[in-house]
Formats: C-alpha cells, sequence, structure tokens
C-alpha cells in the first residue's frame, strides 16, 4: 500500500477521508486499488469521464507515467480521442461492436482504413466534401467537387478506379488547407467564427452547403466574415466511395 501510494503521490493523504479528498485524488486511490493486487493487465473504462478538464490532462499524464513504471498492460476503454491518442501504443476503433481498424495512433490518423475512422480520429474532425468521378485512367482520377463551381482534383490511385459519374467524398483534415495557389484545387469559402488557441486559429466556414473546419497560423488568422480562398493538395486528401470505404 505504501509502494502503490509513493507511485501514485498520494502518501500524504494517506490519513484522510473520502470527502476530504478532490475527484483526482479519488481517481488515484481507485487506481491504487488495483495497483495493490499486482495484476498482470489493468482495464480502465473511462476512468476520467467524471473529472473537470484541468485534472482530465493531469491525470492523462499520471496513467502514463505508471504504465511506463510498471510495465504491465493497460486496456483502456474511452470516448474521447484526445485520450487514445496520447495514451495508447496501439488503438482498436470500434463502431456498434464492430472493429473497423486496429493500428499506432499516428497510423489511424495518417491512413484510416475507412470514413468512419477518418471522422473518428483526430481533433478537430476531418472536412468532407461531395464530389464526383469525371476522368480517369490507368494512374489517377479526376474529380469534381460537387459545391464549388467545377473545382476538380486529379488525385493518383493505386487500385482500380471508380467508374466515370460515380458519387465519392473527398476527406480533407483541418491543417490541410493551404493558402489559395499552394496546392492543386483552389475553393472560395466564407468565415463564420474564428477560434484563437494561441499558435493557431480554427476558422469554421460556409462553403455553400458544406461547412469547413480550417486551421490557420495565428499570423493568418481570419476575421469573421471574410471571404477567402483555399488550397487542397491531393497527396494531403483521402477519397471515399459511397458506402464509406478508402479509394487508394
Amino acid at each position: 500500500v505504501k509502494r502503490a501510494a509513493e507511485i501514485l503521490r498520494i502518501a500524504e493523504l494517506m490519513k484522510r477521508r473520502p470527502r476530504q479528498l478532490s475527484g483526482g485524488q479519488r481517481q488515484r486511490v481507485a487506481i491504487g486499488r488495483a495497483i495493490v493486487r499486482e495484476p498482470q493487465v489493468f482495464l480502465f473504462d473511462e476512468p476520467l469521464s467524471n473529472l473537470d478538464a484541468e485534472l482530465r490532462v493531469q491525470m492523462r499524464v499520471e496513467i502514463s507515467r505508471l504504465h511506463k513504471e510498471l510495465g504491465v498492460t493497460m486496456v483502456y476503454v474511452t470516448h474521447d480521442q484526445t485520450e487514445a491518442m496520447t495514451l495508447a501504443d496501439r488503438i482498436v476503433v470500434l463502431n456498434a461492436g464492430n472493429i473497423e481498424q486496429i493500428g499506432a495512433p499516428l497510423d489511424l490518423y495518417d491512413d484510416p482504413a475507412n470514413r468512419f475512422v477518418a471522422g473518428f480520429v483526430g481533433s478537430p474532425k476531418m472536412n468532407f466534401l461531395a464530389a464526383k468521378v469525371v476522368g480517369n485512367d490507368d494512374v489517377a482520377i479526376t474529380v469534381e467537387l460537387a459545391n464549388h463551381c467545377g473545382a476538380k482534383l486529379r488525385k493518383p490511385l493505386s487500385g482500380a478506379p471508380p467508374a466515370v459519374g460515380s458519387e465519392v467524398v473527398l476527406g480533407v483534415r483541418p491543417e490541410h488547407f493551404f493558402e489559395g495557389g499552394e496546392g492543386d484545387c483552389d475553393i472560395a469559402v466564407k468565415a463564420d467564427v474564428a477560434e484563437h488557441l494561441g499558435s493557431v486559429s480554427y476558422v469554421y466556414a460556409n462553403a455553400g452547403r458544406e461547412e469547413l473546419i480550417i486551421e490557420r497560423e495565428a499570423s493568418r488568422q481570419r476575421a469573421n466574415g471574410d471571404h477567402m480562398v483555399v488550397s487542397i493538395k491531393a497527396g494531403r486528401s483521402l477519397l471515399f466511395d459511397k458506402s464509406g470505404a478508402r479509394i487508394r
């Protein structure tokens, strides 16, 4: 018990009653009760869901430190993708009881298997733009963005291309929008709301029928109501068919 208390940094709290402990301290005590049994595997089922934002960050660090110190397997269940991305060595993405993808955090982020994983992993979430295949050959397809005045993007493929006329979805992460003219396809949007977070800003923009989230450096932040042109690079975008399957 003394060793567990030292690991969790609660040795000075051992004489307190439960009502005298904060939420984060109670969470550490609960983990301590598991540690003293010296288990082979820990199961954490959304352990931080009832804590405030500051405590969640603190406890994420503590659990990560605990994992390294004890060197045992931890199975961690969470709806919070920040927890999953920062704590996990390996992530299993579940959807309605089905395994959608298994992999390292950055593998899931950079190379999602389907639209569900692409939209679920990442904060802010990936943008999805409706498109139609207007041309294909042995090495690439050309898609036209449905809501952007004929804007077209040519994207290399390694597999069999979908048929001309097929409806597809183009996925672009907020940080993969570039200044107009810097990519392969430009689109015009109108900034509705800007969240300024210090080093970066997130611009929530209206693009016809689509709402987009665009990441910008603080020095390039836009005022609300501004019209702006952003650019998409083929190599920084993903394609999905109507069923959500990845087109590679």
